[in-house]
C-alpha cells in the first residue's frame, strides 16, 4: 500500500478533507486547505491536489488550487 493509501485508507479518489499546506520551508507559513485528490508521479513520489488560501490582514488574500508534493501537506486534526 502506498503512502497516500495509508493516509486516505482507500484506493482511488479520496473524500475532501481539511489539511495544512506549507509550500515553504518555514513552519510559520502553513495555511488551511482542502485535500481533493492524490496522484503518483512517474518517479514514484506522491502529490496531493489541494485548494488553500493565504494572506488576509495586511496581505491581499490569494487562492490556490495546485498539485503539491506530499511532504507539503499534513493532517489538520
Amino acid at each position: 500500500m502506498g503512502a497516500a493509501d495509508r493516509d486516505t485508507g482507500q484506493r482511488g479518489h479520496t473524500a475532501p478533507r481539511h489539511v495544512w499546506v506549507n509550500v515553504t520551508r518555514n513552519p510559520v507559513h502553513r495555511s488551511p486547505g482542502v485535500l481533493l485528490d492524490w496522484r503518483r508521479c512517474p518517479d514514484g513520489r506522491w502529490e496531493a491536489l489541494v485548494a488553500w488560501a493565504e494572506g488576509g490582514g495586511n496581505i491581499r488574500p490569494r487562492a490556490h488550487l495546485e498539485w503539491v508534493r506530499r511532504e507539503h501537506v499534513s493532517p489538520a486534526g
